[in-house]
This record gives C-alpha cells, sequence and structure tokens, in this order.
C-alpha cells in the first residue's frame, strides 16, 4: 500500500472515529473538547517524523486508546440508557421526625415546616413552592442549594387535611392520616407519586408523560382524569373510585383492571371486585361531608376518629349496626356523635382523656 493511500486510510479511520464519538457524546453528555483533545494528542503522534517503526508504535498505541475511550463511552451510554430508578415504596418505611404538635408537616431534604390545618401547597414550573400563596422561602433557598428536582414529603396526622397543587397543574387532596411522596419536578417521560392513606386527585392531561400513584398494595396509571384512592396501612381492603376519563389499577400480583367512570376496585390481598358505586359517597370527604349507603357502625366510627384525630371506642355489639345518611364533618366530633347515637339509639360518654365512648343504651 502506497503513502498516499496510508494518509487517506489514516484520515477516514481518525474522522470515523471522530463521527462515532460526537454521536456518543449528544447521547451521554461527555465533554466534547476532553475527547477531541485525546484524538488530536493520538493525531500529533501518528504525524510525527519519526521512524516507520515508532510511527507503528504509536498507532497501535491510537487504536487502543480509542478502544478505551469507546469502552468507558460506551459503558456509561449504556448505564444511562437504562430506565432511571423511580420512586420506591420502601420511601414509607421511613421513619417520620415526629414534632411536638400533631400538625401536617410537609418534608424537603432536611428541612421540614410545620403547616396550619387545610394548607394548600403549590409548587411553579420551576419547582418553587407557594403556601397558602407565599413563597416558602427556606424552602426556595435549600432547593438552589441542592437541586431543584428533589423528593418532598407531606404528612398529614389524623384531624388535618391539606392539598397541594403539582408542578404539573395536578392537584391532590390529602386526607387525615395520610402522607404523599413527590418530586418537586416530575420526569420528561413519567409522573409519579407515592401515596399512604386517602387522595382525591385532578391529573392535569398529559399524553406524553402518564400520572403513576403508588401504594402499598397497587398502582394507578392514568393521563389525565378525576379519582380517589384509599390505601391506608392499617385496612385490609384498599380502593380506587373513578370520577371521570380512565384509570388502570395494577395490584401487586400483577392483574391489571380497566376502570370506567363510576366504578369502584376494591383490592385485599392482591385480590379485586370491581362494582359500580355512587362516586360522591367516596370522594365527599374533601367537601367536609360523609355520605353513609348501608355502612357499618364500626367502619363510621372509625372514619369520623381518622377525620376528627379523637379515639373513638365502640362495644364489639354495635360495630355491624347498618348506618345510612349525611353527616356534616365541620360540626364538633361530639355533636356528630350525638346525631348518630340518637339514631341508633345509642349513647356516649366521655373518659378522662377524652376519648369518645359508645355503647348501648
Amino acid at each position: 500500500m502506497n503513502r498516499k493511500q496510508n494518509i487517506q486510510d489514516k484520515d477516514s479511520f481518525f474522522q470515523a472515529g471522530r463521527n462515532l464519538l460526537e454521536k456518543v457524546h449528544k447521547a451521554e453528555f461527555v465533554d466534547s473538547e476532553d475527547v477531541l483533545l485525546s484524538w488530536k494528542e493520538v493525531e500529533n503522534r501518528l504525524e510525527s517524523k519519526r521512524s516507520k517503526r515508532l510511527q507503528i508504535r504509536y498507532a497501535f498505541s491510537a487504536v487502543a486508546a480509542s478502544a478505551v475511550i469507546l469502552l468507558a463511552v460506551g459503558i456509561g451510554w449504556w448505564q444511562s440508557g437504562r430506565e432511571e430508578p423511580t420512586l420506591s415504596l420502601s420511601l414509607l418505611d421511613q421513619d417520620v421526625p415526629v414534632l411536638p404538635v400533631d400538625e401536617v408537616i410537609l418534608f424537603a431534604s432536611n428541612d421540614r415546616m410545620q403547616l396550619k390545618d387545610e394548607s394548600s401547597v403549590k409548587y411553579g414550573k420551576d419547582g418553587e413552592p407557594e403556601l397558602d400563596g407565599q413563597v416558602v422561602k427556606k424552602f426556595t433557598e435549600h432547593k438552589k442549594e441542592e437541586g431543584a428536582n428533589e423528593i418532598n414529603q407531606i404528612v398529614v396526622p389524623k384531624g388535618r387535611k391539606a392539598d397541594i397543587t403539582f408542578s404539573d397543574g395536578t392537584k391532590i387532596y390529602v386526607n387525615a392520616g395520610s402522607r404523599v411522596i413527590y418530586p418537586v419536578l416530575f420526569k420528561e417521560d413519567r409522573r409519579e407519586i407515592v401515596v399512604e392513606g386517602e387522595v382525591y386527585l385532578d391529573v392535569k392531561k398529559d399524553p406524553s408523560r402518564p400520572f403513576i400513584v403508588k401504594t402499598k398494595d397497587f398502582e394507578v396509571k392514568v393521563l389525565g382524569t378525576q379519582f380517589n384512592i384509599c390505601a391506608y396501612k392499617e385496612d385490609a381492603v384498599s380502593s380506587v373510585v373513578l370520577v371521570e376519563g380512565k384509570v388502570e389499577v395494577e395490584t401487586m400480583n400483577n392483574k391489571k383492571s380497566v376502570l370506567s367512570p363510576n366504578q369502584l376496585i376494591l383490592i385485599d390481598d392482591g385480590d379485586s371486585n370491581i362494582k359500580d358505586v355512587d362516586v360522591f359517597e367516596y370522594i365527599c370527604w374533601k367537601d367536609n361531608i360523609m355520605l353513609l349507603n348501608d355502612r357499618t357502625a364500626g367502619d363510621v366510627f372509625e372514619r369520623l376518629s381518622r377525620h376528627y384525630g379523637r379515639r373513638i371506642v365502640c362495644d364489639g355489639r354495635i360495630k355491624n349496626i347498618p348506618v345510612s345518611g349525611k353527616l356534616d364533618l365541620r360540626e364538633k366530633p361530639e355533636d356528630v356523635v350525638n346525631i348518630l347515637c340518637q339514631s341508633l339509639y345509642l349513647t356516649y360518654s366521655l373518659d378522662e382523656n377524652e376519648d369518645i365512648i359508645i355503647s348501648k343504651k
């Protein structure tokens, strides 16, 4: 092979190498200046006026160096091509710091803020949070130091409620005794949150990014719709109620079900059952109303205890009494309990701890 052909082959080799590295750079965000400098050094070595033996040695070194570079970048490319870690349910196992008072708590990394009952938290498109219309300054400052896409958590104890507007415009109402874990900014290909307790969601439609809600028993996947989730860790049965649109529910045993509006799915240890319901009964809690359609007294008193943050104890003989009607949860707990007791021919009293004790007359 003549000298002209050698030069052409060498130029072709380096051009191909540069083209490949440029493509890899676009996928991996490798510093192009460093990569091109490395290639320039190899070129200089090959083009230096040295003996043929040295040229062959450097040519071999160039090939080896390029192989190492491509291997390193290729491994990074493969790793970056793998799906990024998603929000894990293991986050629910982490202990939540307890404050002296039983109030709503908003956590952001090492920061925490005590919120009033029925507070509203709203995240802008840049991830900056506002609390009841006011910018949360210390969270904003922390975000600037640590990075915008951090994980936040809101903990709503019994007797309290709150609502959040996420950075994509989705709004979530969080019922008493619930937790929600979520990113300040959602990923470009999906929106994910983790829920324990009861929430009502009005999801902003975005066909390019499905909205996924994870609980201990199931996942709900939607594009844009309104639905209610009830998944308290102390309850044996969890549920999803669809108000409008369409959702896909996948249980932990990989069984998938698609709900239509006005349908309820009950999930019990992986088994599921779908039925038609009056959805207002399941979502009216966010309007401080409890609608009862042939519920049991035990279930009703348990829900009242969670809503008010007051311990309510009733006799075992009372728990299975059927109850129907409507309760205004804006009233005092004693007044609501008194209404129930009068209609069910029961009586109540308060003990030394202000616990409500229900018994038969």
